[in-house]
């Protein structure tokens, strides 16, 4: 692979686009702010091939070219936890990348960690030990040092070399079928989009509200998401979570009532008060939107907990026998939930049910038998 390149002017982007125009897949990497922000601004896009390794500097460049080779759906995009990544494209063009190979996602079905980062899986795969030097660079400031743009690199050279390994693995033990589905679910439009009308969802606390005080929530959230897109700054900075959660238990129907809550600043209230009210006093009189259906947890006894320990031993076994991740495989709460007699659950679906799934059914059935021989677990159908 070349040294990187440094892209900062118009005519060196046209000439990069028309090089990688073809090219089968690219390894795409970004670097960003957001802490004073909506939406992240974009500071750097790394993209690599085995051929090329370039650093577009999109403070200096029109990169609606490139975004038009980058959301050509016959080029592969590769990322490591490409979430975060897909939200910036999302807000460039109101569309994700497609398709995607992540990284992180295929890892733990070669018996990789779960979660791992990009720096633990290029020194696992390729031995190679990233620095950190840059970890918490301002990377809007200009102009960028020889050693920010190489470890701004580093994060796509690696990963050009990590994507054809893990694929060679995942299809060596015929497992790219499996990661499929999450690949997709991440060029899905709606993970990245927030629509104001669904911002009071994440509100943790809003679970506990109900009536006149879920629906003032319901209204006054939506108003906050929207006022912080139309002013691209975070939402936090124009009231907190918590405030709002406040003012909607109250239901101040004036300002004067607002003014003596907790939290609630003059300047607030000098800036927003009126159209709060005027939002609590329409919203008091409707009926708030439902929230999702919330089963209440069974207690979970010490034989069910026992059974559970059992069921994740199988799992362990079954997943070093075929090199994987157990946590990959399912979580104790879904074999909790297995055991309560639930079976929409992930570890029925897709390919976790064949390998394991109705195994642990058979379990629960009564129809394995568990033995110790020589020191080791071993399971046999039941005679």
């Amino acid at each position: 692979m070349s040294e990187p390149t440094y892209i900062d002017s118009q005519e060196q982007l046209i000439l990069l686009c028309d090089k990688i125009k073809h090219a089968p897949w690219l390894a795409i990497d970004t670097e960003f702010q957001r802490e004073k922000t909506y939406r992240s601004i974009l500071a750097l896009i790394q993209i690599a091939t085995p051929d090329l390794v370039v650093i577009i500097d999109p403070l200096a460049c029109d990169i609606n070219p490139l975004l038009d080779v980058l959301h050509n759906t016959d080029i592969l995009k590769v990322f490591h936890a490409a979430r975060q990544d897909q939200e910036i494209f999302y807000d460039l063009r109101g569309t994700p990348l497609s398709p995607v190979f992540d990284t992180q996602i295929a890892a733990p079905l070669v018996g990789l960690p779960e979660q791992a980062g990009y720096g633990r899986l290029v020194e696992e795969l390729l031995g190679v030990q990233l620095s950190k030097a840059h970890s918490r660079t301002d990377w809007l400031k200009r102009p960028l040092s020889k050693d920010q743009i190489t470890y701004a690199a580093d994060d796509v050279i690696y990963l050009a070399k990590l994507y054809p390994l893990l694929e060679k693995y995942l299809i060596e033990k015929d497992r790219l079928n499996w990661v499929k589905p999450a690949f997709a679910d991440l060029c899905n439009t709606s993970l990245y989009s927030n629509p104001p009308e669904l911002a009071w969802k994440r509100i943790r606390a809003a679970k506990r509200l109900k009536g006149a005080s879920l629906s003032t929530l319901q209204a006054i959230a939506a108003w906050r998401e929207k006022l912080a897109q139309d002013k691209n700054i975070p939402r936090g900075w124009l009231v907190k979570d918590d405030i709002l959660i406040e003012i909607s238990k109250m239901k101040p129907t004036s300002t004067t009532a607002m003014s003596s809550i907790r939290g609630v600043t003059d300047k607030f209230i000098d800036k927003f008060g009126d159209i709060v009210i005027r939002l609590i006093t329409a919203a008091i009189e409707e009926s708030p939107t439902p929230l999702d259906p919330h089963k209440k947890p069974k207690k979970v006894s010490e034989k069910t907990e026992a059974l559970a320990d059992l069921l994740m031993a199988q799992v362990r076994l079954k997943a070093e026998s075929n090199g994987v991740n157990p946590t990959s495989i399912t979580t104790r709460k879904d074999l909790i939930q297995l055991i309560h007699g639930e079976r929409d659950i992930a570890l029925l679906s897709d390919w976790r049910k064949d390998m394991i799934g109705n195994e642990l059914l058979k379990t629960l059935a009564g129809d394995n038998r568990f033995n110790v021989t020589d020191g080791e677990l071993v399971i046999h159908p039941a005679e």
